[in-house]
């Protein structure tokens, strides 16, 4: 019988990240839009490959550390003033515009869609974000039942030029 993990709240607690804005002169295909690092806090499994093993705490015998990854984020402005107080909606994958994001759990790449991001206000460089989610394990075969999310996470802010 195959057992398929409901990711509880408590794995999907997020540690402090990055939102980074790569500037019109940076080379490669993501200048001029933002990307967004999002950690997970640490958590415990037997077999980190093995989803039926994740539990919440630091104990071992292996510790999982991953994070939210979402890059070619259309999103205005170069600092965060041009986000300040604003939402913004995405289509999923692969409509236009969408949220190129995924989390490396179980042993894949799994896709989140990020179908809208809600900043607050931003304090000297960092700046608060609501991010509606949701999260697709099925691709990639993880034994982790799909799920959405809404996460509220820190995000510190960085300009690549």
């Amino acid at each position: 019988m195959l057992v398929v993990l409901e990711l509880s709240d408590d794995l999907l607690r997020l540690e402090p990240g990055q939102i980074v804005y790569l500037s019109p002169l940076w080379s490669g295909p993501d200048a001029g839009t933002w990307a967004i690092t999002v950690p997970l806090a640490p958590f415990s499994a037997a077999d980190r490959f093995d989803p039926a093993t994740f539990r919440p705490g630091t104990d071992g015998p292996e510790i999982v550390r991953t994070a939210i990854r979402g890059d070619f984020i259309d999103l205005p402005g170069s600092d965060l003033s041009a986000l300040t107080n604003r939402t913004f909606d995405f289509p999923i994958n692969p409509h236009p515009g969408y949220i190129d994001a995924s989390i490396y759990l179980g042993g894949g790449h799994n896709p989140v869609d990020i179908t809208r991001m809600e900043f607050g206000s931003a304090q000297s460089l960092s700046i608060n974000v609501v991010l509606h989610a949701v999260f697709d394990f099925t691709q990639e075969g993880v034994e982790i039942a799909n799920r959405s999310a809404v996460l509220h996470a820190n995000l510190q802010f960085e300009q690549l030029d």
